[in-house]
């Protein structure tokens, strides 16, 4: 096995760095209101992590300050977790910064270690991030080089002493037992700790420094608990900067439809219902309900369909925090790709054109239309949910367009008038129907042909004589 250790020192600040450009400088807090973690702009003014907020405010009194929240740094390397299943189904979440992905069984597939690895980073910095990378037979000899920056590359447990002996102890957890630290006796190595008589070890800094070391050299196996995917697709980022419009928040729309297209690729679904929430400062919740036509996963699609619904919605101001969730998903076939590279289709597809014109009209505004057992033409057909199928009987050469009240036509000597005198071609066909609901008519109904060549669909109501244009053909 072959695992990568992918270390996010500026997760903190990440976390509340998801929507625009940052430009303001921001510092993270700890306890006792120490810094620890600031943006470029807050290390250009000469502030530095370990700081006191009170010291940094003496430099500049333009810092925006943000408390830590461990929770949102475990949401977020989840959500990093959740894009590399594309390369591996083994990855473990190491708290406080860190992700392991075992490689080795999927080097093969991308023909070799450096490239699996160019394409996990290239997979990190879409998601708008920076990590410190580290390769080892052992998980834990990965944590300890990704967390002293060494981008090492170990690829046999023969070549970890040589990586792991220079590294500092302060990688490793230990009880003070005796009350001697090990820098007390010369030791600031894991290789001079390594070479320490292991009873003596034991009795001062406890078994859990030998187990440790056991795990990092591949003495005894170093099991680390598996990331599970969710059932179901839920996650929320917060915006750096409070926005009230949704031009401002949809950079933080598509970040979080990519996360969900993700996570859907890797179940092999497409989301068919989902809900996304935004949120403002007061914690004033707006929420928003999508229904699709067809399964979808393409980020794109989703983020325009986001887009379009909240251009004709009165959003509230000073958006904090935004919230994805799917409802419903499906599964959906993998496509099969032709050998030979085609043009690049930039068409909608019928569901995806659909799903447009709803979120941009409203859900009420498109629907699709059948046929409906009544001989009545404008009684005959339906509307339905768009997309659905059903069964379509003969019409018996009727024009799909139909006005919504017939017009009236002139005649003279019984001939019916418009632009002109029109030529009967068929007819006539009677329909005498609709008495059980006080809505019957009797009518003879011909089709005819207008001076510009125009075919029509025409009736004569039996009861008065009087002509009417019902529908077009064309």
């Amino acid at each position: 096995m072959l695992w990568l250790c992918l270390n996010f020192p500026d997760l903190p600040i990440n976390v509340f760095s998801i929507d625009r450009t940052i430009e303001n400088p921001i510092a993270i807090i700890g306890p006792s209101n120490t810094i620890i973690a600031i943006n470029k702009e807050c290390q250009s003014l000469g502030i530095k992590n370990g700081m006191s907020l009170s010291a940094a405010y003496a430099i500049s009194n333009l810092i925006e300050v943000k408390h830590r929240n461990k929770h949102k740094e475990a949401k977020k390397l989840e959500e990093i977790a959740i894009s590399l299943f594309q390369y591996s189904s083994q990855i473990s979440i190491s708290l406080p910064s860190s992700v392991l992905i075992e490689i080795g069984a999927s080097i093969a597939l991308f023909r070799s270690t450096q490239h699996l690895i160019d394409q996990i980073k290239k997979t990190i910095i879409k998601l708008g991030l920076d990590a410190q990378t580290a390769v080892s037979p052992t998980p834990t000899a990965a944590i300890w080089l990704a967390l002293q920056k060494t981008n090492a590359e170990v690829l046999t447990l023969d070549d970890l002493p040589q990586y792991i002996n220079p590294l500092s102890i302060s990688n490793i957890e230990y009880k003070n037992i005796s009350n001697i630290e090990p820098s007390d006796v010369g030791i600031k190595t894991i290789g001079q700790l390594a070479c320490v008589p292991r009873s003596a070890v034991t009795q001062r800094w406890g078994s859990g420094v030998l187990d440790q070391l056991d795990r990092a050299f591949g003495r005894k196996p170093d099991p680390h608990p598996l990331f599970i995917l969710p059932h179901r697709f839920n996650t929320e980022i917060s915006l750096n900067l409070p926005a009230s419009s949704v031009t401002e928040i949809l950079f933080g729309i598509n970040r979080i439809m990519q996360i969900m297209a993700n996570y859907l690729q890797v179940r092999q679904r497409g989301v068919i219902e989902f809900e996304l929430s935004i949120t403002n400062e007061e914690n004033f919740s707006h929420n928003f309900n999508f229904k699709l036509s067809v399964p979808s996963r393409d980020p794109k699609h989703l983020t325009s369909l986001a887009q379009e619904r909240l251009n004709r919605e009165t959003i509230p101001s000073r958006i904090e925090s935004i919230q994805l969730k799917s409802i419903k998903e499906l599964t959906l076939t993998p496509s099969s790709h032709s050998l030979i590279p085609q043009s690049e289709r930039t068409a909608l597809s019928g569901g995806q054109l659909i799903d447009q014109l709803q979120a941009r009209l409203g859900e009420k505004s498109v629907y699709g239309v059948t046929v409906y057992a009544d001989h009545r033409p404008e009684k005959s057909w339906r509307a339905t949910i768009p997309g659905e199928k059903h069964y379509h009987a003969p019409l018996n050469h009727r024009p799909s367009w139909l006005l919504r009240t017939p017009k009236a036509l002139i005649s003279i000597s019984d001939i019916p008038q418009l632009r002109g005198p029109l030529t009967i071609l068929n007819g006539p066909e009677r329909i005498e129907t609709g008495w059980w609901d006080e809505k019957d008519i009797k009518r003879d109904y011909f089709l005819a042909l207008t001076q510009d060549r125009s075919q029509i669909w025409i009736y004569k109501d039996v009861k008065n004589q009087k002509w009417f244009l019902h529908g077009i053909f064309s």
